[in-house]
């Protein structure tokens, strides 16, 4: 007999099947560490394009989850996903998650300036001597990071499977980490591999 207000055991059971079922045909490609604590990068410095110095716990405080995505002003790779960040803004931002992006390179003279956006609606800072960039282990443009509100990194690799040609069956790494997330069933700390060009760093 089954008490009022009790699901059925069967059902729980199935319940359970069909959200791990779920979990694994959303993310087959990435390979979660949920046995290691995720890196805490919320005292991280940057500055904005003012020159203004922020935490990057000043910028993550304020969603359930933001991406941090870097950047290289010359990368043909990072070109090509503008389109693909800008619809997961579209998509996900009304969910609770920010995005920004991250140039943490070296600047020669004759590199052209930092634009004040390089995807509409995303903000841009300076991680100045790369020093973020070093922390994490990033190394390529498009090289992709979801960060916690509590400043705890929760995915790093790419954008998607693409790098600088866009396909319609690429592999959608950081929609799926984040779904994941946002759906409370992903890994404490997951990873995938970032196609982009190598970043200049001091």
């Amino acid at each position: 007999m089954v008490r009022k207000g009790t699901a059925p055991a069967s059902r729980v059971i199935r319940g359970s099947a069909l959200a791990l079922s779920a979990w694994l045909s959303l993310a087959p490609a990435l390979s979660a560490r949920a046995a290691s604590a995720p890196p805490y990068v919320g005292d991280a410095v940057l500055r904005d394009t003012r020159g203004t110095p922020v935490t990057l716990a000043d910028v993550t405080r304020a969603h359930r989850f933001t991406v941090v995505t870097f950047y290289a002003v010359t990368c043909p790779c990072f070109a090509a996903h503008v389109e693909r960040l800008r619809q997961l803004v579209s998509d996900l931002a009304p969910q609770g998650v920010g995005f920004v992006v991250v140039d943490s390179e070296r600047h020669a003279t004759s590199d052209p300036p930092i634009p004040p956006e390089v995807v509409p609606g995303l903000p841009i800072f300076r991680d100045e001597g790369g020093m973020l960039a070093r922390r994490l282990g990033a190394s390529y443009a498009t090289e992709s990071y979801i960060v916690d509100a509590a400043g705890h990194v929760r995915y790093r690799g790419g954008i998607d499977s693409d790098r600088k040609y866009l396909r319609s069956d690429a592999q959608p790494y950081l929609r799926q980490a984040l779904a994941s997330l946002l759906a409370g069933t992903g890994p404490a700390f997951a990873t995938t591999k970032a196609l982009g060009c190598a970043l200049r760093l001091l």
